[in-house]
């Protein structure tokens, strides 16, 4: 079984998330980054930027070329949440295959909480942007520390 693992990171915490599950699972990287950079100031970011997307539900365009997802089983897609959810760099990558047949995606998510109905949210949002995938929650926040475990009963490891 193949894994990639498809990560968002605008702050640098992500990547290691995404670095660290690669070096336990010898997955293939994929940074999901947005063809025009958000802004290094967090302020203009997050409240200005990220804010209209997730408002006006806007799918920012994403670097291209994208992976071949044909050649996967499993993919983990990891992200920071941003207003509630992923941010929405994440939704137009899972937006754009047409299909998903036979694949188990996974979330991870970082937050600066540890309010559950964030990653909840992120399901809800991943569901509806794929077609004929199998959506699970990953980890969350400190649950990182179960990594090992949570990838051996997932046969990832």
């Amino acid at each position: 079984m193949r894994t990639l693992i498809a990560y968002f990171s605008w702050s640098g915490h992500t990547v290691k998330i995404a670095k660290k599950i690669a070096a336990e699972t010898s997955a293939d990287l994929f940074r999901i980054e947005r063809q025009v950079p958000y802004s290094q100031d967090y302020e203009t970011c997050a409240y200005k930027e990220a804010k209209e997307e997730i408002d006006q539900k806007v799918r920012p365009e994403i670097k291209t070329p994208l992976p071949d997802i044909q050649k996967y089983d499993n993919i983990i897609v990891a992200f920071p949440i941003w207003w509630y959810t992923s941010p929405l760099p994440v939704w137009k990558f899972l937006e754009s295959y047409p299909d998903w047949k036979g694949k188990k995606i996974y979330l991870f998510a970082n937050s600066y909480t540890d309010d559950y109905t964030y990653m909840e949210n992120a399901l809800k949002d991943a569901r509806s942007s794929v077609k004929n995938a199998k959506v699970e929650a990953g980890l969350f926040n400190q649950e990182i520390e179960k990594l090992d475990e949570w990838l051996i009963e997932r046969h990832l490891k």
